[in-house]
């Protein structure tokens, strides 16, 4: 429970289990940490350090002997938006020398079980309100599976910010009943093996096998190109 979730904030597993121990248990002392994580001594020190580094928690004495405790829940998201607001100011400065930005064409490749997790973490770091992000072929049944806790975070951010979804799913496939997302049917045999979304000037091309593999393409013209076959296949789909 919460581990997906603290491993996206920087947790290790070890500070997660010390961090959790600590929030049940109340304030420990390294030897209790041991007994109660089953980590070895020299691990709860590690874990520790890096805890009390970073904010999370502090030392307490009790009878003379030093004691850890987890911080209050509220510090814990002001130190994560203090960390955000610092990104915040230096990312005008990154992109200024970045060159990736001053390319005409970026393309990346991903492989693995978790691309799903990719193309979201990708969408929703980019939305502004009132998007439009379309979709071809896309199973939202293997979604669910595979990412329902990025699934989740993604449905409570698009509709904060009005995102809508154009998806064209093969016909009987399975639809999500959210608010901004449209669905239009068409046989699987003019959808073929991949899928494909388009945000801007983005395009997201899943093969998915034995690994799954993502291609990001980053180029206008190329987005202009696969509207336009989206544009094809959404006038002859049917709702």
């Amino acid at each position: 429970m919460f581990k997906e979730e603290l491993k996206e904030l920087g947790f290790t597993d070890n500070q997660i289990k010390i961090y959790l121990a600590l929030l049940k248990n109340g304030a420990s002392n390294p030897t209790e940490l041991a007994k109660i994580t089953g980590l070895h001594r020299s691990y709860v020190y590690d874990a520790v350090e890096k805890l009390m580094e970073n904010g999370t928690i502090n030392s307490v004495s009790i009878n003379n002997k030093k004691n850890y405790q987890a911080v209050g829940l509220n510090v814990l998201r002001e130190n994560i938006e203090l960390k955000l607001k610092n990104l915040d100011d230096i990312i005008p400065k990154l992109a200024s020398i970045s060159k990736i930005s001053k390319e005409e064409t970026h393309i990346e490749l991903h492989k693995g079980k978790r691309v799903y997790k990719t193309l979201i973490k990708d969408l929703t770091a980019n939305f502004q309100k009132n998007d439009v992000v379309y979709l071809i072929n896309i199973d939202e049944s293997v979604l669910e599976k595979v990412e329902p806790i990025y699934l989740k975070q993604y449905f409570t951010i698009i509709k904060e910010k009005k995102v809508k979804e154009k998806i064209i799913i093969p016909k009987g496939g399975k639809k999500f009943k959210e608010p901004g997302l449209e669905y239009k049917e068409l046989a699987k045999d003019y959808l073929g093996e991949t899928a494909t979304a388009i945000y801007k000037n983005k395009v997201y091309l899943f093969i998915l096998g034995e690994p799954n593999y993502l291609i990001i393409i980053k180029n206008k013209k190329v987005a202009e190109t696969y509207m336009k076959n989206f544009n094809l296949l959404w006038n002859t789909a049917t709702p």
